[in-house]
């Protein structure tokens, strides 16, 4: 189990395109002057507001980024003769700038949207707010540029909490996610498990696009669970908060039997909480990651039945002494 987590194939995007942006808000982002220039990359998730360089001061002109101009730079150009505007963006457009980005569907002034269609800058216009627009686009950037990998695996939504299941071929994880699925719970993923790095503590999981809400049953074949079972017990993603290895039941094996040493794992930087449940003929799998699931949420309530029991046990053998 070590070794199938840790020499994980990890990749992370170095650029996308700007067509990629405009593609993930087709109704929020119209491209109006550069259009030959979508094709241009964007390396880092962040945006740029240019007041600085349109003033004319170029030395820490964070040019590789998506330059996002507000009512504050719209006007100040506005206000710049014709030939002081020229000049200023010959100065910045010296550099590569992926796009512009406007909010508040602002115009920009002739000369500026003259100079981009020449140079192919994209200018894209968006009727968002200032702040929506720049929370909405460094959220995206952000899982675009996310560390990322692929586990062979399934994933549930088990009473709201992101349940990954692992184990060797043929232990039973898609019986076992689609006997959750039929107890009401929702199916994340089969069999291929996407994972990104959302933020400093979020294990993002999502499915293949390719074997979507798919389940592939031994004996039966492919199944769709969006299909049979309704839209209701699917859906596309959830943070992961527990992983559940599943292992054949061997004699003299040491499993946990109190839970109070807790094991994790590490994905991408992520310490995810980790248990293992021996698989034998006669147990009930589904029930006991149902049960993990929830004591789990009581764990993060700040309840730990294994320590209030041991707690319990301590102070009793106090008194009697």
């Amino acid at each position: 189990m070590a070794d199938a987590l840790t020499n994980l194939q990890v990749k992370r995007l170095d650029s996308i395109a700007v067509a990629r942006l405009l593609d993930h808000y087709p109704e929020e982002l119209t491209v109006i002057a550069g259009f030959q220039g979508i094709g241009r990359r964007v390396y880092i998730p962040d945006l740029n507001r240019p007041g600085l360089a349109l003033s004319g001061y170029l030395e820490y002109f964070a040019s590789d980024r998506i330059q996002l101009l507000g009512n504050t730079e719209i006007h100040y150009m506005e206000k710049l003769s014709p030939s002081e505007l020229e000049h200023r963006l010959e100065n910045m457009f010296s550099f590569e700038i992926p796009a512009f980005l406007l909010s508040r569907d602002l115009q920009p002034t002739p000369i500026f949207m003259d100079m981009c269609n020449r140079r192919g800058i994209p200018v894209v216009q968006s009727p968002m707010s200032t702040d929506e627009l720049t929370t909405k686009v460094i959220i995206y950037l952000a899982e675009e540029f996310a560390l990322q990998t692929e586990v062979h695996a399934t994933a549930v939504d088990c009473y709201g909490v992101g349940t990954m299941i692992m184990g060797s071929p043929g232990v039973g994880k898609s019986e076992i996610a689609l006997e959750l699925v039929e107890r009401g719970h929702l199916l994340i993923a089969d069999d291929l498990v996407s994972l990104k790095r959302l933020r400093e503590d979020t294990l993002m999981a999502r499915s293949n696009p390719f074997i979507e809400h798919c389940m592939e049953i031994r004996g039966v074949g492919i199944v769709d669970i969006k299909s049979i079972f309704g839209v209701g017990r699917v859906t596309n993603q959830k943070p992961i908060s527990i992983i559940v290895q599943l292992e054949e039941w061997k004699e003299g094996m040491d499993y946990d039997r109190t839970g109070l040493m807790e094991e994790y794992r590490n994905i991408l930087g992520i310490e995810i909480p980790y248990i293992r449940i021996p698989v034998r003929p006669g147990r009930n799998i589904a029930i006991i990651v149902e049960v993990a699931a929830l004591n789990h949420r009581l764990k993060e309530l700040g309840i730990n039945p294994a320590e209030v029991l041991n707690e319990r046990i301590l102070n009793s053998m106090s008194v009697r002494n």
